[in-house]
């Protein structure tokens, strides 16, 4: 593999105008397709199958499905009823063609109206209401799922600033940004001409937006800096990129084949978009490697010596001081380190997942205000009513039903909806709100009463939440599993392996445990409000962390690997010294575009963003710096080891990657 690779390095090397126009045909063309042809994103997070859904299909073949609705809300000053303003309450349902729906306090209301706004017509009404003294809040349809890259802008900033410190060169510091910017283009612009033939859920771009910025970086980062080593040690040019890109290449292909198949395996929860957003990624990662073995050889080649800088810009390393003492004292640096993580992932035994809805948005938002105003009016429940379909016969009549439900704990009043052949729908207003543990309870419960379907907005939220959460251990158990072989195979050994995935599941573990102290305990305050964490905000850190993970694995690892391959007296020291200012550099510049997400981002993306810069410092500065050195250096001689059978049965790979 490193042979091919090194031919693939030089041939670029060479022919760096082709290649470089090759690409540029590559973006252009799928701009062309994306804009030509490309249709919107769907917006609407849907799962086949479910409980809830089924018994909405049914629904609406029986009594009818609307479009999507969403409310006007009316309250008068504090201590004052709208029967005082019953004019301008009566103009503002003339105007929206709806009636008001009053509270027992006679102090709030609200139209139940469709959710398109912009109506010249209805934002006068809107208007003429608040003239009259009224507060008027509009709620809206589902809040839409997350969009990734709200904070790349801020992100490329902070890359480029540790990339000039980190190789003191303004030169070999702006490739790794150019590489992954283009490269996220053309896997965006893939995306969305995609578009044309299937239809591509807006949740897609989330995962290949912050997978294909942080492997593209740290990939054409981690080949740099082999470059760069050699041409100190007076390697030609174009010899050392045909190097580089043999070895410091070897573990980015075999990292990125590792990411890769992990996010197609997305495809085993049978969920459409979590599919779709797997392979949206393993498309930006399959663009980002491809990148760094053939674009980043030809701008290098380009760069030439240039590439090292005149040395008038600082750079960092690591000192091998830190090392020789964390393998000095290995033990406890294992026991100490493990500990912290296990003591930060203890939370996530309470993680509670659900799907974004008005009361996730900021205390200044409209459609929160109206939140909040229909909870005050109306109770917590009118936030996320059930819809009940009941069976209808000689023993259960309507008015039975309708007396059972009323009777069942959880339920704050039943309003009737009609009756279709044989089947009664009622609308079931929980006493608790939509995001409330207490709901989903009651969800369960009316389940379990003979002839009772439930769905409705509130409860295909929970079932989506529920497929998700039981989808996560299979997927997270394929990661590990494929992980495990293929480090098995690359590094041959098995405590290598088996160390790199229990790491990773710390890692994992103290990202979403930090994050549900913080958003859905509201530790610190940073959530407004705290509740349940995004349904599918785990598989998203799982992807993202993952990939991170197993590139710094490999960048660590691989040098680790290569000394004791050659016999070194500290193997550990020696390999760690060179591959830690890698790892450093590309979690800074991580961490500072997750970073930004949290301190710019909407209530929605602030707990990924949170859970990523969690992760990748957790597993960064405790897992690579400490835990893997400390780990390996305890297990001595037997880290390398590998039974013979199973050596035999090993195709043998090609793989080196530390420099001299």
């Amino acid at each position: 593999m490193a042979a091919l690779l090194a031919r693939i390095g030089a041939v670029s090397a060479r022919r760096r105008w082709w290649v470089l126009g090759a690409w540029t045909l590559v973006l252009v063309v799928a701009v062309g397709l994306a804009v030509h042809f490309g249709k919107p994103l769907d917006s609407k997070l849907t799962v086949t199958g479910l409980p809830s859904t089924r018994t909405l299909e049914k629904v609406d073949r029986e009594f009818g499905g609307g479009g999507d609705e969403g409310k006007v809300v009316v309250a008068a000053p504090a201590g004052a009823a709208l029967g005082g303003y019953r004019a301008a309450l009566t103009d503002l349902g003339a105007a929206l063609g709806a009636e008001p729906v009053l509270s027992p306090g006679g102090r709030i209301a609200y139209l139940t109206v469709a959710t398109a706004t912009g109506s010249p017509a209805r934002a006068a009404a809107l208007e003429r209401a608040r003239g009259a003294g009224l507060q008027v809040e509009e709620s809206s349809e589902p809040a839409p799922p997350p969009e990734g890259g709200s904070s790349a802008g801020v992100g490329l900033v902070i890359a480029l600033v540790v990339l000039l410190i980190t190789f003191g060169s303004l030169s070999a510091a702006g490739l790794p940004l150019l590489t992954a910017v283009l490269g996220l283009g053309v896997s965006l612009a893939g995306l969305y001409a995609v578009t044309a033939l299937v239809p591509v859920n807006s949740v897609a771009p989330t995962l290949a937006i912050l997978l294909g910025l942080a492997v593209g970086i740290d990939y054409a980062l981690f080949l740099i800096d082999r470059h760069r080593r050699q041409l100190a040690d007076g390697t030609d040019v174009r010899e050392s990129i045909a190097l580089a890109t043999g070895t410091a290449g070897s573990a980015v292909l075999f990292a990125a084949v590792t990411v890769i198949i992990a996010l197609a395996g997305l495809a085993v929860a049978r969920v459409g978009f979590l599919t779709q957003m797997g392979l949206a990624a393993a498309g930006a990662v399959s663009v980002a490697v491809l990148m760094a073995l053939t674009l980043t050889p030809a701008l290098l080649s380009l760069a030439g010596r240039r590439v090292l800088g005149r040395r008038r810009l600082p750079s960092f390393s690591v000192s091998p001081h830190w090392a020789a003492a964390v393998t000095r004292h290995s033990g406890a640096a294992v026991v100490l380190s493990v500990l912290l993580l296990g003591v930060l992932s203890v939370p996530v035994l309470g993680i509670r997942l659900g799907l974004p809805d008005d009361g996730d948005d900021p205390s200044t938002a409209t459609d929160r205000r109206a939140y909040d105003l229909i909870a005050d009016g109306f109770g917590a429940g009118a936030n996320g009513p059930l819809l009940v379909l009941a069976r209808v016969d000689a023993t259960a009549g309507p008015a039975a039903i309708e007396a059972r439900l009323a009777a069942t704990p959880g339920v704050a009043r039943v309003l009737p909806a009609g009756v279709r052949g044989g089947d009664a729908l009622l609308t079931v207003v929980p006493s608790s709100g939509p995001a409330d543990a207490a709901t989903a309870t009651l969800v369960a419960k009316l389940r379990r009463q003979p002839g009772l379907l439930v769905t409705g907005p509130t409860a295909v939220a929970i079932d989506i939440s529920d497929h998700l959460a039981r989808a996560l251990p299979l997927y997270l158990a394929l990661v590990a599993g494929f992980a495990f072989v293929l480090l098995v195979l690359v590094f041959r050994s098995v405590l290598i392996a088996a160390k790199a995935v229990l790491s990773f599941l710390l890692s994992l573990g103290a990202a979403l445990g930090c994050t549900v102290a913080v958003f859905q305990w509201g530790w610190f305050g940073l959530a407004d409000p705290a509740g349940p964490l995004l349904g599918f905000l785990p598989t998203i850190v799982i992807g993202v962390l993952f990939g991170l993970s197993m590139d710094y694995e490999m960048f660590l690892v691989s040098g680790m690997h290569e000394e004791h391959r050659r016999g070194a007296a500290q193997p550990v020291v020696s390999g760690f010294t060179r591959g830690a200012k890698v790892v450093v550099a590309a979690a800074l510049i991580m961490i500072g575009v997750f970073g930004g997400g949290v301190l710019g981002g909407s209530p929605v993306t602030r707990p990924i963003a949170f859970a990523l810069a969690v992760g990748v410092l957790a597993d960064a500065f405790v897992v690579r710096l400490v835990l893997v050195p400390a780990a390996i250096a305890l297990f001595g001689r037997a880290a390398w080891w590998l039974p013979r059978g199973l050596d035999r049965l090993l195709p043998a790979v090609e793989f080196s990657a530390a420099g001299r």
